[in-house]
This record gives structure tokens, C-alpha cells and sequence, in this order.
């Protein structure tokens, strides 16, 4: 009997080191968000569909190694939603230092972002990178939110998120991972 507890402590602690990490975990999103009267948009090189508000603006961009859905809540304040983009991209991803490097020297340099958080987790079942950075567009403070996600070995995807504003920041990561959790890959 005092064997027991020992031995349930222990079966969690080891349960829980051979779960992986998720973006979500990375933001804390416990709650998931549910998207009420939602139309399936589907991307025009045909690699995935999703659901998105209907009330949303959406727009769809294309070229020979891109395919792309970008979408906004026009109905609220900046302040009060954020700008998601879902892109298939033709290309090989390779998870590595080089890889990390180029991503925030493009935040840093090019865009003029301050990186706040980076790291591995996995989202849609696939091993994914996210990075999280903060930087001022005409004087209000957006935070950009970018996951890439290795699909096959030449193709991967881009989920990025831009919210405008300081208030309810983490539950607008939150909303527009779930958003994104909505995608349907068609090969």
C-alpha cells in the first residue's frame, strides 16, 4: 500500500516526459475557440482547405511556389483581432541553426522586430518551429506570430498571425492557433 503512490508519481512523471511539446503549450492555450457560421475556403493550387468566419475579409494569392489564404475579422478594431496568413510553400524546410539564424536576422533586420520567444514543438501532428516577436507599425505595437510546419520533404507551411495592440494578446495567439488548427491538407 505505501508502495503505491511512489509508483503513480513516478508513472506520471514518466508519462509525462514521453509527451511532446505542442505550440499550443508554448502559449498556454488550454481553451479552445470555436468559429461560429464559417465558410471552407480552399487554396487555388488545391493543397488545403480551411474554415474561416464568413464575416472575415479573405483573400487568395498564388504564384508557381506559393499558395496562399489571408484573412482578417474587418467587423472589429485592429486592436481587438488579428490578421491570420496560411501559406503552402514549395520548397525543402531544414530544421537547424542556419535555418533559426535566417529567420531572426529577417525579423531583426528586415522587419525591425525584438524576438520575445522561439522553439520547437510539434502542431498538426508535425514537427514545427514558431517564433514570436513584437515591433511598432505606425506607432501601435504588433506582436507577429510565424509557425512553419515541414509537411513533405519539399513542401511546408507558414502560419502567421499579426495582432495589433497590447490588450488580450496570449488569447489572440491562442484564437488564431485554433484557427489554424481548422486546415485540412488535400495531399
Amino acid at each position: 500500500m505505501k508502495y503505491i503512490f511512489p509508483l503513480f508519481i513516478f508513472i506520471f512523471i514518466l508519462s509525462s516526459c514521453n509527451r511532446k511539446p505542442t505550440i499550443e503549450d508554448a502559449f498556454d492555450c488550454n481553451t479552445p475557440n470555436h468559429f461560429t457560421k464559417t465558410k471552407k475556403y480552399k487554396d487555388v493550387l488545391n493543397h488545403f482547405k480551411i474554415d474561416i468566419p464568413k464575416t472575415w475579409k479573405t483573400s487568395l494569392y498564388y504564384d508557381e511556389y506559393q499558395s496562399e489564404i489571408y484573412s482578417a475579422d474587418t467587423t472589429k478594431q485592429l486592436s481587438e483581432t488579428y490578421i491570420a496568413d496560411i501559406t503552402w510553400r514549395r520548397g525543402e524546410l531544414i530544421y537547424n541553426e542556419e535555418f533559426e539564424n535566417k529567420i531572426k536576422q529577417n525579423l531583426l533586420e528586415k522587419k525591425n522586430l525584438k524576438i520575445i520567444q522561439s522553439g520547437y514543438g510539434k502542431f498538426l501532428k508535425h514537427k514545427s518551429y514558431y517564433i514570436l516577436s513584437v515591433g511598432k507599425n505606425t506607432d501601435i505595437t504588433y506582436h507577429y506570430l510565424q509557425i512553419f510546419l515541414q509537411f513533405k520533404v519539399d513542401e511546408y507551411y507558414t502560419f502567421t498571425s499579426k495582432i495589433y495592440g497590447d490588450e488580450f494578446v496570449n488569447e489572440r495567439i491562442c484564437a488564431s492557433i485554433s484557427l489554424y488548427k481548422n486546415i485540412e491538407f488535400l495531399n
